[in-house]
């Protein structure tokens, strides 16, 4: 790859949901004609109708190059856009697109499957298999070729092919072994240049805890009352519970040598400043997907029965939201 302002290499967003279509588009509007990864019915339409993003600049209509990953050759920088549960089955799919020089960058919530990766020998190997229960991705996705990353872009999928993002768009970016590199930088001015906030990160763990606690204590909630980001950290009661959860969840994160990057006190103002938003969790509830449960809490609950530290409410609202996960997926079918 060559200097950040004349990247002339391939990339590919894997995944057309909120968040592919949303980075697709961006880089689109950046001159950098990426390749979108997709399935099903979604190749024709969106070969025949493009992608649409609708954000604070304004509507934006982009043609793509869009097929399965079998379609494309190797790339210089994947996008990986599904939701967490989806990751094991797409890593067998994406093999194709990746080369040892590959950069992959995983857009996904919750704990990642590489989270005890580039550290040494500090935690003898871990797995977590809440995320990853047959090693899948250990396997198939090189470690040394992952950029950690967060984010922070509020984006709720319209339709196929169409996005809507109501709120600046953040990612935090870091090597895995907290180093600086050059690809980093790299990969920061391209997303820059997309229109992208990027911060780089010297310990990205701390920045997915961050990221961790302010799904934990919204998601799971919101899918089980139907609450936005506005109500849930809003009224008083829920607000009272995502407090508890929160503070519950600081052991953990000690205990595993991270820390929050922000006071507890600022993330939960920051939600309700999110106002009427509505979580990724509670779009897929009310279209009957399957929840980001584990991920977002299973894995954290896993971490916790690791050191021996309780989560009595976080586990509570973790099994109602499981509960209604069931019962929601048993309604649309």
């Amino acid at each position: 790859m060559g200097n950040r302002d004349e990247f002339a290499g391939s990339i590919c967003v894997v995944g057309p949901g909120a968040i592919g279509i949303t980075i697709a588009a961006r880089l689109c509007l950046a001159g950098l004609a990426p390749n979108l990864v997709a399935r099903g019915e979604s190749i024709g339409f969106i070969k025949r109708n493009g992608i649409r993003l609708f954000d604070l600049e304004g509507e934006h209509h982009s043609h793509v190059s869009v097929g399965r990953a079998g379609d494309f050759g190797p790339q210089d920088i994947v996008f990986l856009c599904p939701k967490s549960q989806d990751m094991p089955e797409m890593a067998k799919d994406i093999q194709p697109l990746i080369a040892d020089h590959t950069m992959i960058v995983p857009l996904i919530n919750g704990i990642p499957w590489w989270y005890f990766d580039g550290e040494g020998d500090r935690w003898g190997g871990f797995d977590i298999t809440s995320v990853d229960p047959d090693h899948a991705l250990k396997k198939l996705i090189p470690s040394r070729q992952v950029i950690g990353t967060t984010t922070m872009i509020a984006a709720e999928r319209l339709r196929v092919g169409t996005a809507r993002t109501i709120h600046p768009m953040h990612l935090t970016i870091g090597e895995l072994n907290d180093h600086p590199s050059k690809r980093l930088e790299e990969l920061a001015g391209i997303l820059r240049r997309s229109g992208i906030d990027v911060r780089v990160a010297s310990r990205i763990r701390d920045a997915v805890w961050t990221k961790v606690v302010r799904n934990l204590i919204s998601n799971p909630v919101t899918a089980i009352t139907g609450a936005t980001l506005g109500e849930n950290f809003g009224d008083e009661h829920l607000a009272a519970i995502s407090q508890q959860m929160l503070h519950e969840v600081l052991p953990v994160i000690a205990a595993y040598g991270s820390k929050l990057e922000l006071d507890p006190d600022e993330i939960l103002e920051s939600g309700r400043r999110l106002g009427e938003v509505k979580t990724s969790m509670l779009q897929d509830f009310e279209r009957g997907s399957p929840l980001e449960l584990a991920a977002i809490c299973d894995a954290v609950i896993e971490l916790a029965d690791r050191r021996g530290i309780d989560l009595p409410i976080v586990r509570a609202i973790t099994g109602i939201a499981h509960f209604k996960s069931r019962d929601r997926r048993r309604d649309v079918a």
